[in-house]
C-alpha cells in the first residue's frame, strides 16, 4: 500500500478549505501566543512586566481551553510536561549564551521567564487538537522502546552545545529511516488520506521555524546575532525544530497509544469541529 493517498485535483479546493481550518483550531494555542507577543511589545499593560504578563494569560488560555471542552485535564498534563522539559532546555541554553531573554520577570527561574515553556507547551496543545480534530491514526509505528531511545537521545543531544553541526543531521538521518514506513492517516472532507509521518515532521517542524522567526521579530528573545537588528533565524534551527517536535510527537503518541488512540486506519469520531 502506498503511503501516499491525497485529494485529487477535483477535491483540493474543499479539501484545503477544510485542512486549514481545523489547523487554525489545533493551532489556538500558539497563534494565541504569537498574538501575546505581538501586542505586547506594542501595547505597555499596567501592573505586571511583559514576561509575566505572558506567563498570566498563558495559564489563562490553557484553562479556557479544558473549560470549553476544546482539551481535557489529561491533555493539559502533557502540556504541563512539555513546558517543564522545554523550560530545562531554555535554562541551560540561556544560560550558556545561545539565546537570551531582553526583559524582566518575577516570574522566571534564574533568566528563564516562565511563560517561554509554554511555547513548547503550544505544540503539545497543537499535537493534541490535531489529533482530535482531524482524527489523526499511524500506521507502522514503531515500538514503544526504539522511539523512547530516540526521544531521550534527541532530547539530550540539546544538552551539548559543542557538538559539530553534522551530529544533529545525523541524528535527524535516524529519525527519518527509524519512522520510514510509518504513515500517519487523518480526515478531510470525510474521507480519509495520508502521508508518510516523515513529511509531516518537516511540515510542523517548518511552521515551528516559522513561528520562531516571528517571535523574535517582536522581541520575545534575542539570538546573539540579532542584537543590532532582527536578522532571520538561522535555517538550522529547522533541523533542531525537527528535532524537538520528533520528541514532542513521540510523547504525544506514547499518551495516545495508552487511551487506545494510536495505531490504526479508523475514523476517529471528531466532536465540536464544525
Amino acid at each position: 500500500m502506498t503511503a501516499w493517498h491525497l485529494p485529487n485535483r477535483a477535491q483540493l479546493p474543499s479539501f484545503a478549505k477544510e485542512f486549514i481550518k481545523l489547523q487554525a483550531h489545533a493551532s489556538l494555542f500558539a497563534f494565541s501566543i504569537i498574538g501575546l507577543i505581538a501586542l505586547t511589545q506594542f501595547v505597555r499593560l499596567p501592573w505586571l512586566a511583559r514576561y509575566d504578563w505572558l506567563f498570566v494569560l498563558c495559564i489563562l488560555i490553557q484553562v479556557l481551553l479544558v473549560r470549553l471542552k476544546l482539551e481535557t485535564w489529561k491533555d493539559a498534563a502533557v502540556v504541563g510536561i512539555f513546558h517543564i522539559l522545554g523550560t530545562a532546555l531554555e535554562l541551560y541554553k540561556v544560560t550558556n549564551g545561545s539565546w537570551f531573554y531582553p526583559g524582566e520577570a518575577v516570574f522566571a527561574i534564574g533568566p528563564v521567564p516562565l511563560f517561554a515553556g509554554f511555547m513548547y507547551g503550544s505544540v503539545a496543545s497543537y499535537m493534541c487538537l490535531a489529533w482530535r480534530l482531524l482524527g489523526l491514526r499511524a500506521s507502522d509505528w514503531p515500538k514503544p522502546a526504539s522511539t523512547a531511545i530516540i526521544g531521550v537521545m534527541i532530547y539530550a543531544q540539546f544538552y551539548f552545545n559543542a557538538w559539530p553541526v553534522w551530529v544533529r543531521l545525523a541524528m535527524l538521518g535516524v529519525v527519518l529511516w527509524q519512522f520510514r514506513r510509518a504513515v500517519v492517516h487523518f480526515t478531510g472532507i470525510g474521507e480519509r488520506w495520508q502521508m508518510p509521518m516523515s513529511v509531516a515532521f518537516v511540515l510542523i517542524g517548518s511552521m515551528i521555524y516559522v513561528a520562531e522567526n516571528i517571535a523574535t521579530f517582536f522581541g520575545a528573545w534575542a539570538y546573539p546575532e540579532q542584537v543590532a537588528s532582527w536578522t532571520p533565524v538561522s535555517p538550522m534551527k529547522l533541523v533542531a525544530w525537527i528535532l524537538l517536535m520528533t520528541v514532542s510527537l513521540i510523547i504525544v503518541a506514547e499518551y495516545k497509544r495508552q487511551l487506545g488512540q494510536l495505531q490504526g486506519q479508523a475514523l476517529y469520531e471528531r466532536t465540536n469541529s464544525s
